[in-house]
């Protein structure tokens, strides 16, 4: 089992969560205690940007899941942008196979998915998205 850690962060005027190791249920109550203070700093400020990091993460589960569709309906709310960084392959695709993801990340209704942190602030900080 990976161990589990996450970090919170202002980059490029976009508020980058990044997780690494294995986002399961061994780590349930840490894992909410990280949510919540990604839901404290959100509602801090309208229209933040959110950016999932998962380039170091190995495993998520359904938790995991709910927790992303929850932070991109706030975001929304908020008039937001939210997207996704760093999904393995295998991560993408479980993400595709729940019809949450698609390659188009422009396609209307799923969540946007770049392939580094870079590109997602770049994304959610210019006019494109």
């Amino acid at each position: 089992m990976d161990q589990y850690h996450f970090e919170l962060a202002d980059e490029g005027g976009c508020l980058v969560a990044a997780f690494t190791g294995e986002i399961s249920t061994h780590f349930y109550s840490v894992f909410r205690d990280d949510y919540n203070e990604i839901c404290r700093r959100l509602s801090q400020a309208d229209g933040q940007s959110l950016i999932i990091d998962l380039t170091e993460t190995t495993f998520f589960g359904s938790l995991f899941v709910g927790m992303i569709l929850k932070l991109s309906v706030t975001i929304g709310r908020q008039n937001g942008k939210f997207a996704l960084c760093g999904l393995s392959e295998q991560l993408s695709e479980l993400m595709k196979k729940l019809m949450l993801l698609e390659k188009n990340s422009d396609s209307a209704g799923y969540l946007k998915h770049f392939r580094t942190r870079d590109e997602a602030v770049t994304a959610l900080t210019s006019e494109q998205l």
